[in-house]
C-alpha cells in the first residue's frame, strides 16, 4: 500500500503539464526566483508548452534571468492566490526576428493591457526588451498535498525612500477644528 504523498506524487508527474498550464492560464501572474534573489511577480501567458513573458525597457523588470539557466516557478490561485505548484523551469531568451520570438510576440501583445505605444508595440520589444520562455521540468519542489509549512516572506529591501514628512493638503479631507477655550 502506498502513502498518501507518494500517489500525490504519482499523479502530479503524469498530470504535471496540465496542471501548469491551467494554473498559469487562469492566474496571468507568476512568480519567478532566480537563485539568489527573492521572487518576483511577472504578467505571462501560456505559450507553446512554456510561460511566456517579456522583460526590459518600459516593460516589467528582469529577475535576472539567463539564457539556459534554471529558476523556480511558483505558480498561484487566482481566487485565492495561494501557493499551489512549485517548479523548476529552463530559461530560454528568444531572438528578435526568429520564428519563435515572432510567434511570441503575436500572443503577447493583445494580452499587454494599455501599451503605450499600440500597435508598434512588438517592434518597441524587438529593440527595447527582452523575450523569454521558461520550460518547466518535472522537477516539482511544492505541490498540493506537500507544500512547505513555511511564510515565505520576503525580507523588506533596505532603501533611502521614507515617508517621515508631513504629508500634503489634499483637497476633500476633512480638517481639524480647534476649540476655542
Amino acid at each position: 500500500m502506498t502513502s498518501g504523498a507518494e500517489t500525490g506524487s504519482a499523479l502530479a508527474a503524469e498530470n504535471l503539464p496540465a496542471l501548469v498550464a491551467e494554473l498559469v492560464k487562469k492566474s496571468d501572474l507568476v512568480w519567478v526566483a532566480v537563485a539568489g534573489r527573492p521572487a518576483q511577480a511577472l504578467w505571462s501567458i501560456w505559450h507553446e508548452d512554456a510561460v511566456a513573458f517579456v522583460v526590459g525597457g518600459i516593460e516589467q523588470h528582469d529577475p535576472g534571468l539567463t539564457d539556459g539557466g534554471t529558476v523556480e516557478v511558483i505558480l498561484r490561485s487566482k481566487e485565492n492566490r495561494a501557493r499551489q505548484l512549485s517548479l523548476r523551469a529552463h530559461a530560454e531568451l528568444l531572438e528578435p526576428g526568429t520564428d519563435s520570438w515572432t510567434a511570441t510576440a503575436a500572443a503577447l501583445h493583445p494580452k499587454r493591457l494599455n501599451p503605450p505605444d499600440g500597435e508598434g508595440q512588438p517592434e518597441r520589444w524587438a529593440s527595447d526588451s527582452a523575450l523569454w520562455l521558461l520550460h518547466p521540468t518535472a522537477e516539482v519542489t511544492e505541490q498540493p498535498g506537500a507544500l512547505s509549512d513555511g511564510s515565505h516572506r520576503a525580507t523588506v529591501a533596505v532603501t533611502e525612500a521614507t515617508t517621515r514628512t508631513r504629508t500634503p493638503y489634499h483637497a476633500g479631507r476633512a480638517t481639524k477644528r480647534r476649540r476655542k477655550r
